[in-house]
């Protein structure tokens, strides 16, 4: 009877990891740009999320994360690259959470604002690709 049970215990978990996916898949997985200035979101099928903010100065703040069933987005520690690709001091600072949420055919991401003095809540459009620059960095986290 035990092994029933962790046997249904697993089978339920993976049911509920794939729907996450599966609603990612349709609406989230993607491509994304902010409307207001150069930061691009990607989002995968397996709920993972990572942000790349191109400064006015050609730096970087690169962000990655998990998003939770309930549309939460656990950040983890944030990295800042010189254009040199160095990473530089403001690293390691903490997003903490935010939210994500689609409506219609716009992402909105809510987190901290550039000077981390309040949350702000971005709106996003889709994008095809991102740029070079991101795309590299992409490529280079461990998912």
């Amino acid at each position: 009877m035990k092994g029933r049970l962790a046997l249904m215990g697993v089978l339920l978990g993976a049911v509920g990891a794939n729907t996450l996916a599966q609603e990612l898949e349709e609406g989230l997985v993607g491509n994304w740009k902010y409307l207001r200035n150069f930061t691009y979101v990607n989002v995968d099928a397996n709920a993972n999320i990572f942000q790349c903010r191109i400064l006015p100065d050609l730096n970087l703040y690169l962000a990655t994360g998990a998003i939770t069933a309930g549309g939460q987005v656990n950040w983890d520690p944030v990295r800042f690259y010189s254009l040199y690709g160095e990473e530089v001091s403001p690293s390691g600072q903490d997003w903490g959470e935010g939210e994500i949420e689609l409506r219609t055919r716009v992402m909105f991401l809510s987190g901290p604002n550039v000077s981390a003095t309040g949350i702000e809540r971005r709106e996003f459009d889709r994008v095809a690709k991102l740029p070079t620059i991101c795309s590299h960095y992409l490529s280079m986290v461990n998912r």
